[in-house]
């Protein structure tokens, strides 16, 4: 080929990456090794110019840099020429792998499992398109996605958890601590001289893994130089973590009742004390945002107390039910969640959610949830969502229920939450599966049927003995995975086939359902 690729001779890591990456699939796909060149050396007639450089300016297409964030992107054609640019410091390597994807065909399944197709020539159509991601934060807490960061990244996931480096921009946040921080901004072993700052519950100070007296001057104080040693500490963090513990157990002592009691919900002595904290550090730390939970007890609003601007609410929706949308479910669950979003909307500059996507209860056992996963990220984006946490089954070892597809659809929508899921779970199967690909999908859509014709709701610590799952269902799965197996055109896919049909014995497993020889 007489094309080069054209990074800008002071380009960013994740810049000269991209142009990596890109080198190396368009050899994959073409067997053409392209160079790559700096804009120091004159413009030629046929580049794929990465970035804004001195070549992409010479051509004055009035790319507008400002309106493209630290992730959007341009892809332009013009004359002979092929555009990539987007925004500092991710912006330019995700419209590569947009194009990789959506123009050339390449998929990234697992960390494994990829496709390049193989082409003689690579035509590229006229293209003048914009892509702007609709979360600042996209996390898909799956094993699949969390094991390799070159993987996550090929996704356009940018989450805290990943191992993110400067090739790949590195992160859009970084919490310190992630969750669950109260142990850790008031340890436990004050109780014994400080009764006073451990929770007030029916007229008692009480200690072990429980809240905080939020209320309580000294604690405040202590919580704030214990944050700002966090700061110190931890460089790195654009986030720190505020957050009640993974309990019940708050106070209620007289100050922290008569405030929660006022504003309608425990939320309120949440909501000042982190307030608080986060006007304590916002002169000498200005970049820097404090997170907390609605989660639980504390998910209700308060009816006046408002969030600080540099103040993260991060909405759980952990009591929902997850076999219909959040936002037609009949549930009583999912309405109350309802109103909690349309509440917090107004008052929350910075609204999260930590969505919930597997059963944690049984990773292994049969989770009908995938017909809900697009009209729920799309409910978050219209109720002014800004980040996404989807925690699924993240044990070392992965492999829970329908793992890999999971993980996959997931990063698609957070990307893009009108995205053709249809049409990617068709391509996963057919590239995962290859020709068992037919019965597994039969089987995903009778595993959702059997929560959708009746109404059945289904939560994520529903047990082996969920109405969804009938012996009658469990005949019909067997067959079709019978089928699959059969189908299997090698070893490989054989096994994946069987990971995949593990749930199903899981179910019968744990419910006794099969015995004697069977059974072993």
């Amino acid at each position: 080929s007489n094309y080069s690729i054209v990074v800008a001779k002071e380009a960013i890591p994740s810049e000269r990456y991209a142009a990596e990456e890109l080198q190396l699939y368009l050899e994959r796909i073409s067997d053409a090794k392209l160079p790559i060149t700096t804009d120091d050396e004159k413009i030629k007639e046929h580049e794929i110019i990465l970035g804004d450089n001195a070549h992409l300016r010479k051509l004055d297409l009035g790319i507008d840099f400002s309106k493209l964030g630290d992730e959007g992107f341009v892809l332009r054609t013009y004359k002979s020429y092929l555009i990539i640019a987007g925004g500092k410091p991710r912006g330019t390597l995700y419209g590569v792998y947009t194009l990789l994807e959506e123009k050339l065909g390449v998929r990234w399944f697992t960390p494994e499992v990829e496709r390049v197709p193989k082409r003689s020539t690579i035509e590229i159509q006229e293209l003048n398109e914009t892509q702007l991601p609709t979360f600042e934060y996209r996390e898909v807490f799956w094993t699949e996605m969390l094991r390799d960061a070159n993987f996550a990244a090929r996704h356009r996931l940018n989450g805290n958890h990943y191992n993110l480096t400067e090739k790949h921009g590195g992160k859009a946040v970084s919490f310190y601590p992630f969750v669950h921080s109260m142990d850790l901004l008031i340890p436990r072993e004050l109780y014994k001289d400080h009764p006073e700052y451990f929770p007030m519950i029916n007229g008692k100070r009480v200690d072990g893994y429980v809240q905080r007296c939020l209320s309580n001057p000294e604690v405040v104080k202590l919580a704030t130089e214990r944050v700002k040693q966090w700061i110190k500490e931890h460089p790195e963090a654009t986030i720190i973590d505020v957050s009640q513990n993974d309990t019940g157990y708050w106070c209620q002592c007289p100050n922290c009742k008569a405030l929660d009691e006022a504003e309608g919900s425990p939320s309120a002595s949440i909501i000042k004390f982190v307030n608080a904290i986060a006007e304590a550090i916002e002169k000498e730390y200005p970049n820097i945002r404090i997170e907390t939970l609605a989660y639980q007890y504390s998910r209700k609003p308060p009816k006046t107390l408002k969030p600080r601007h540099n103040v993260i609410i991060r909405l759980c929706s952990i009591e929902c039910c997850f076999a219909h949308p959040l936002a037609s479910c009949s549930s009583e669950e999912n309405s109350h969640f309802r109103e909690d979003i349309v509440a917090w909307q107004p008052i929350a500059p910075l609204l999260y959610v930590w969505d919930y996507t597997t059963n944690f209860a049984h990773y292994l056992q049969p989770f009908p949830n995938f017909n809900v996963l697009q009209e729920n990220v799309k409910f978050f984006a219209k109720h002014g969502v800004k980040g996404l946490f989807e925690q699924g089954n993240y044990s070392p070892g992965g492999n829970g229920e329908m793992a890999p597809l999971r993980a996959y659809v997931l990063a698609k929508l957070l990307w893009n939450p009108e995205t053709n899921v249809e049409q990617h779970i068709k391509d996963f199967m057919n590239g995962y599966y290859g020709k068992a690909a037919e019965p597994i999908y039969s089987y995903l859509k009778l595993l959702h049927s059997q929560v959708e014709e009746e109404n059945v709701h289904a939560h994520i610590f529903d047990p082996p003995t969920a109405p969804y799952l009938s012996d009658e269902f469990l005949e019909k799965a067997e067959k079709l995975f019978d089928e699959a197996e059969r189908l299997a055109e090698s070893e490989e896919v054989r096994l994946r086939v069987q990971v995949a049909r593990l749930p199903i014995w899981y179910v019968k497993l744990a419910t006794n359902r099969v015995t004697g020889e069977a059974r072993r």
